[in-house]
């Protein structure tokens, strides 16, 4: 029985460590309407963060300036080798 327990609670664990790895935090203000990446210059002051996907389900709105939503996506792209041809 503590068998169960320990492996249940190890797969847990894993699976709770893999779905913060994919949350993306965005950042929003009190007033605002947009959510803004971390260091966004148009987000100074007064910034709260939460999960990308509460902040679309509370909708807010892209910044334009930092385009928030796109920095995971392009975190996600496999990279572009720079070999010469």
């Amino acid at each position: 029985m503590k068998k169960q327990n320990v492996v249940f609670i190890a797969v847990l664990f894993i699976a709770l460590f893999f779905t913060k790895l994919n949350a993306q935090t965005v950042y929003v203000t009190e007033s605002g309407k947009k959510y803004h990446a971390k260091n966004c210059s148009s987000a100074k002051t007064g910034k709260k963060g939460m999960e990308l996907a509460a902040a679309k389900k509370e909708g807010f709105e892209p910044c334009k300036v930092c385009k928030a939503d796109e920095i995971k996506q392009e975190a996600d792209r496999p990279k572009e080798s720079k070999t010469k041809k």
